[in-house]
């Protein structure tokens, strides 16, 4: 569970860690989504004792991912 105690201000998000409910909140999307994301190689993850775990990095490039994708489909149409 987050530790709301702690300062995060001075940490980029590419560097954070979160759990894949904060990831789900954070791209607007279920906690199975983020797993089928997980699972498919679409969205990077690690493991951290029981807990699975996505860093900020891996969130932005997943965004960036589907940015992408969406542009080279608005072209092709």
């Amino acid at each position: 569970m987050l530790d709301h105690n702690v300062d995060l201000a001075g940490v980029p998000f590419e560097e954070r860690s979160f759990g894949v409910k904060e990831a789900a909140k954070i791209l607007g999307i279920s906690r199975t989504r983020v797993f089928e994301k997980i699972g498919t190689g679409a969205l990077k993850s690690y493991k951290d004792g029981g807990s699975r775990r996505v860093t900020g990095k891996a969130l932005k490039l997943y965004r960036e991912s589907l940015e992408a994708e969406a542009e080279a489909e608005a072209q092709a149409a």
